[in-house]
């Protein structure tokens, strides 16, 4: 493990802006979209989603940059509410450079849990893959940066992993709406889910989207990944 320290910048010297989303369907994802293209799109910016909100981004810039209107046009151009500037304290410059630095890194260096994963195709390796653990944090009006090497497995799960019976697994791969049942082995099953590597428990395994969801297509859903995708390469 190798430990940086790095001056932080004059905080007086800079600005916090909340960015508010207009009112739109699926908001959590607009709410992403959205960040990454102003992380990508201005090299002078730091960003992250808020918080406390599904709605709101964060954005951290000099006053100079604030003060030239980019953000301004940026916000219009999209129908974005821009509240008024503020004091940025060292907890919301920490959270908005460990975003935007992730996001820059993206795609050849990916957040799983507390690691960066080296190549955009490591869902689907099995084998072993170089990993960096990153921690940053601010103390004393220093950034501390510490950077790790690893080498993580992250094997893609497949259906023979969860114990069901093999009649089971030939029903559910010859009929297009059968719906797998993880709680018929007796057991909870929990999964990884990424970025984040949090638990959750796998209710049920289907190829049909949630009547409930956003997206009533797999186009729909490929679309999404797709928007996404385009501020990341």
């Amino acid at each position: 493990m190798s430990v940086f320290l790095l001056a932080l910048p004059a905080l007086d010297q800079l600005v916090c802006v909340s960015v508010a989303l207009p009112p739109v369907e699926d908001v959590r994802s607009r709410q992403m979209e959205t960040c990454r293209e102003l992380v990508l799109l201005y090299s002078d910016l730091l960003a992250s989603p808020a918080l406390d909100s599904f709605s709101d981004i964060t954005v951290v810039v000099s006053i100079p940059f604030y003060q030239r209107g980019v953000l301004q046009v940026f916000g219009r151009g999209r129908s974005l509410q821009l509240g008024c500037p503020q004091c940025v304290s060292p907890g919301v410059l920490q959270c908005c450079l460990s975003y935007s630095l992730i996001t820059r890194l993206s795609p050849s260096w990916n957040k799983a849990g507390l690691y960066l994963i080296s190549g955009k195709d490591f869902l689907t390796e099995s084998g072993r893959l170089n990993a960096v653990g990153m921690e940053l944090s601010t103390s004393e009006g220093q950034l501390v940066l510490n950077i790790g090497a690893d080498t993580v497995r992250l094997p893609p799960a497949r259906l023979e992993d969860f114990d069901l019976p093999p009649l089971v697994l030939r029903r559910f791969c010859s009929d297009p709406v059968s719906v797998l049942d993880p709680s018929s082995t007796g057991r909870a099953l929990w999964c990884h889910v990424l970025p984040s590597m949090k638990k959750g428990q796998i209710i049920n395994i289907t190829r049909q989207l949630p009547r409930d969801g956003p997206f009533r297509t797999y186009r729909d859903l490929q679309n999404h990944w797709n928007r996404l995708e385009k501020f990341l390469i």
